[in-house]
């Protein structure tokens, strides 16, 4: 998978799971208050079964997750990683 169509992806869900009509791929999540907790789970679960990558307990580090793009590298190194 391309990169844009995962950036495209999880921007999507975040968008339609935060209230948001449109997010910038370099805003940071957690920072802004779009997060909780739950929605934090869910979103890994999202990407576990969308991108079919595991999310491990190495893997739980804010910066991999606070924003499109950095989400977007961490799916595209998990990926390559697998290969």
């Amino acid at each position: 998978m391309e990169r844009n169509m995962i950036m495209q992806n999880v921007g999507e869900y975040i968008v339609q799971n935060v209230g948001m009509d449109d997010i910038d791929h370099d805003l940071d999540i957690f920072e802004e208050g779009l997060v909780s907790s739950l929605f934090a789970i869910e979103l890994m679960t999202y990407l576990e079964r969308n991108f079919e990558v595991k999310v491990t307990m190495e893997d739980l580090d804010m910066d991999n997750f606070k924003s499109v793009n950095s989400i977007c590298e961490y799916i595209m190194e998990k990926k390559n990683s697998a290969v």
